[in-house]
């Protein structure tokens, strides 16, 4: 792996990321932007946080309520088939996921789309902290010839989005418990607790759409919302004794100038697309606990998508580095109180077969991608090319 450039490297940025009106050492001067990669050291200390994270959760937590060698049995039960089955459900999650990318950047194919979310997803699992992998996303876009706006809003909306289907996930669930009780299905999730759950997604999802909403649609209400956010932000910053607050209001107007077309063009689009990628990955959930033996009648359909909105919406937070582990911890222990520890080496095999598609495969597979994308050039981009996205993101940039 190539060293990062040091921050004082003066590197001059490519003549697609910048604009004649900036003057390019100018912009260098003032140091990295923030998506710079990390240090060496940074980078080797955030991956021992992920590993020791794993290391806690396979080697001490998990093995005080799971059989080690009852999981790898059921392992051995699954047959050719049903493997393959499983690996057909997984890459097609990846393309569904990628697809967001593929919609909200005009041509970016399917194969693209799928690329980038495996380099933003293994990167960031595997060199935690930060939105530098985000940064390295946008690098690797403009490489295959896409604007810089157009990626910069790509990159950026995609988490958006990704949030917002989370929230939406979590406000169906209830009404697909509703749906399979009324059919006969036997229900054992207490239906309060996922109605409050619930209820509190959808009113999140509802504000959180008219904010951006009324953002894109009117800039006397964007400005209106970045004084309203800016006052709220600088009272609780100041409540916990920061004197120095963020300019909320000037990003607010940012992400309106720079974001608002590709919202109010694309958005509704990339919304649905998004909220498919989070079925397909239910998809594989459900697919893996019926190869390994968990069947409906101990744990419904209704059920499982239930659980997995719940950890979904969980982990909006991060909760570990890189999002290792806790999402194990969670399947494991809500399924096995809805299944019973009967099946709990069957439900831990399940979860584990889910994640090496969501969580391991993109790791090296993003470092790869990453070396075929930077063929010639540094694995890492470096802070010149970097200095792009943000040139691009305040509008200074070329398109």
């Amino acid at each position: 792996m190539s060293e990062p450039e040091p921050p004082g490297t003066p590197a001059v940025p490519s003549p697609e990321a910048t604009d004649a009106s900036v003057p390019a050492e100018a912009e260098i001067a003032k140091g990295p932007p923030p998506g710079s990669p990390p240090s060496r050291r940074a980078a080797i200390l955030r991956t021992s946080l992920v590993v020791g994270v794993l290391v806690v959760v396979f080697g001490v937590i998990l093995p005080n309520y799971i059989d080690y060698e009852d999981m790898i049995a059921a392992f051995q039960g699954l047959s050719a088939q049903q493997i393959l089955l499983l690996a057909f459900l997984g890459v097609v999650a990846w393309v569904v996921t990628g697809a967001i990318f593929s919609a909200l950047i005009p041509g970016l194919s399917l194969l693209r789309g799928t690329e980038a979310w495996l380099i933003l997803a293994g990167i960031g699992a595997s060199i935690p902290f930060g939105p530098w992998n985000m940064g390295v996303l946008w690098v690797v876009i403009r490489g295959w010839g896409r604007p810089a706006q157009a990626a910069s809003a790509g990159v950026a909306l995609y988490g958006i989005f990704d949030q917002l289907s989370r929230l939406a996930l979590g406000a169906i669930a209830p009404v697909f418990l509703i749906i399979a009780e009324g059919a006969g299905t036997d229900i054992t999730i207490e239906n309060a607790a996922f109605w409050t759950v619930g209820g509190l997604a959808l009113l999140i999802f509802v504000l959180a759409v008219s904010v951006l909403i009324l953002i894109v649609r009117s800039e006397k209400l964007a400005r209106r919302i970045g004084e309203l956010s800016q006052r709220v932000v600088d009272w609780l910053l100041r409540r916990i004794g920061r004197e120095e607050t963020p300019d909320v209001t000037g990003s607010i107007a940012r992400f309106r100038v720079t974001l608002g077309d590709t919202v109010r063009q694309r958005g509704l689009v990339a919304f649905l697309v998004s909220m498919v990628s989070k079925l397909a990955w239910c998809v594989l959930l459900t697919g893996a606990l019926r190869a390994v033996g968990v069947p409906e009648d101990v744990l419904p359909t209704a059920e499982i998508f239930a659980v997995f909105a719940a950890v979904f919406i969980i982990t909006i937070i991060p909760l570990s580095p890189g999002g290792a582990g806790v999402p194990e911890v969670l399947y494991i222990t809500f399924f096995t109180a809805l299944a019973g520890d009967a099946y709990s080496a069957q439900i831990s095999a399940a979860v584990m077969l889910y994640r090496v598609f969501q969580w391991f495969l993109p790791i090296p597979l993003a470092w790869l991608l990453l070396w075929l994308a930077r063929r010639g050039k540094p694995l890492l981009p470096t802070a010149g090319e970097l200095r792009g996205r943000e040139l691009a993101a305040t509008g200074t940039g070329a398109a």
